[in-house]
Order: C-alpha cells, then structure tokens, then sequence
C-alpha cells in the first residue's frame, strides 16, 4: 500500500514580488488578527521549518520516519494573494504552480502535484490557469481559501468557475488562511487554533445551505483540518433545517449532513475518537491521511493515528492511509 498525504504546503517566496507593491497587513486575517507574542514565537518557529517549507528534498527524511510514500504538494496558504490586482495575481499563481509542479516532476515517486492555486477574485483568470495547471502541468487539483478578498465561496460571482470546476472532473482542496472577523482570536493563537478550522465551517456550510451542490454534484469539495467543526456539530445544521424554512429554501429535499456526506476530509482531528466520530458521520471512503506539513500544528504520526483508531477495519485504514486519496485525485 501506498501512504499519501493529501494535506502538505510548499511555499514559492519568488512568487510574492509581483504582487508584493499592493499588500497590506489587513489584507492576510491570518497574520493581521495574530497576537503578538504568537508572532514573536513564529520569529522562532518559521527558521526551523523555512527549508522544508521551501525545499522539496530537505522533507524525505521526515516522510520516511512519518510512513509517508507520497506528500501532495499544494501551495503556501499566505501566497493565495486574492487581494491583489488580478492580473498580477494571476502572475504570482503561474510562478507558484510552475515551482509545485517541477518539484513533483524531479521526484515523481515522493512527490505529487496535488493543488493548484488560481487567482479567484478573477473567475475568468482563474479558469484560465486552472485549465493550464492541470492540462500543462499535471497537477490533480486546485487548493483555494475560504473567503475571496470579502467575498464567500456560495455567491453567484463565483458559479461559473464552480461549474468549470464540476465539469473538469477535479477535486478542489478548502484550506483558510485565518478568519477575516478575527477581532477576538489575537490571544493564545487563536488565529489558527480556532480561526482557520471555523473558517471552514462557516465557508462549507454558507456552500451546502446555498444549494450549490445541488446545482453542481459533481464538485469534489475537499475540507482540511478533519473539515473544521462542520462534522462534528452537524446535528444541529441539520435541527436548524428542521425548524427553519429560510435554510431549506435552496435544498428543501435534504437536510445539511446529506451533502457532508458527498465531501472529503483529512484526518486532522489529532484524536483517534475524533476520528473515528468523523468517519462514522460521513463514511471512511470520504476520509484521506493529512498532516499539514511542515509546520508546527501539523500531525507528526498520521500513521500512528489511524492505527490507534478502534472500530474500522484494517482495510478501512488502508483507505484512509492511501486508497482513498489515489482515487479522488485520480493518482492511479
């Protein structure tokens, strides 16, 4: 069996200089929102970690001692650059994706090319690069946020590329960067502890109450972070759709955890019984082994994790550790 680890981030620096006139702080909620002593400790962190973040080889030696076979590789979350102009955007989106895909290409046993970045606050640019990330230079999906410079993932701007995405057949990857509404969640790292797993909740649920996946099945939609609390609270999504016509205005024939049964998740929940809750709420053929490498809030045992998971068969396991990744991305 092959492990594979659909949840890995490789940063391309060279990537922000187009973009880099137009930034302000306010612009990346992750940072803005952060505390200071949090940045004071990533002054710390980010040197320790800077090679493997930026330098494909320098992480082997941690895959091997983690079980990994083959990291997908997906861009560095504060590179999305929505808020810049999108023309420039879409300049730094083709250096980041060329940089993904050559590392996948030297090292094609280790190494996949899994999601794509695309300049969203541009439906038509984004569609553009998709198509050349993906019939160019092979990459298997797209990586996205979960707010576009202000504006959510369910809104009309952005069905055509929902539709373009439906229709090339690929699964797109929902990772944060921080909450936009961060206000409270400067202390003790909450901008990432609570701020990014809450913004894939709020995104994904603003996604199933819209209709969307009614309108476009096929989107593979894939939520990191174990898919933030939407599993895990999803009982009361679905008391809400009971009691409350405004939410069945758009799905009025099912109720929320129907449709969080036709998305993906990792296994980012660092609690063999959390994981096992997930994979009971939305099926073990829907969950794929993450670790967030290289960073400091990434799972170092992902193996070791399924393993300490009780109730789910071996075989079970052998799809959450590899299988089931092999067959959404189509990595054959």
């Amino acid at each position: 069996m092959t492990t594979i680890d659909i949840h890995c981030h490789l940063a391309t620096p060279a990537s922000r200089s187009p973009v880099e006139a137009h930034r302000q702080p306010e612009h990346e909620p992750y940072d803005f929102y952060m505390g200071q002593d949090s940045r004071d400790h990533n002054k710390v962190m980010y040197p320790g970690i800077v090679e493997q973040l930026t330098n494909p080889a320098a992480r082997l030696q941690d895959m091997d001692r983690m079980g990994v076979d083959v990291q997908g590789l997906a861009t560095f979350v504060s590179e999305y650059h929505y808020w810049a102009p999108a023309e420039l955007a879409a300049e730094s989106a083709r250096i980041q994706n060329d940089n993904v895909a050559s590392a996948a290409a030297a090292n094609p046993d280790r190494f996949v090319a899994l999601g794509a970045t695309v300049p969203l606050q541009d439906v038509d640019l984004a569609i553009g690069e998709m198509d050349r990330a993906i019939d160019e230079l092979g990459f298997r999906g797209l990586q996205i946020g979960g707010t576009i410079d202000g504006l959510n993932l369910d809104e009309p701007f952005f069905r055509p590329f929902w539709a373009a995405v439906e229709a090339k057949g690929i699964p797109v990857i929902l990772h944060p960067s921080g909450y936009p509404e961060g206000q409270r969640l400067g202390s003790y790292f909450l901008t990432n502890c609570i701020g990014n797993p809450l913004e894939t909740m709020v995104a994904a649920t603003r996604m199933i109450f819209s209709g969307l996946f009614e309108e476009h099945p096929g989107i593979k939609l894939v939520l990191l972070h174990g898919g933030g609390y939407l599993p895990f609270y999803s009982s009361r999504a679905d008391h809400t759709w009971k009691v409350r016509p405004e939410t069945r205005v758009a799905i009025p024939d099912h109720p929320p955890s129907h449709y969080m049964k036709r998305l993906f998740y990792d296994t980012m929940v660092f609690q063999p019984l959390y994981l096992r809750h997930l994979v009971e709420i939305v099926g073990v053929d829907r969950v794929m082994l993450g670790t967030d490498y290289p960073f400091d809030m990434s799972e170092t045992d992902p193996l070791g994790l399924v393993r300490a998971t009780d109730g789910i068969a071996d075989a079970d396991r052998e799809a959450i550790s590899g299988h089931n990744a092999a067959r959404v991305f189509n990595l054959g």
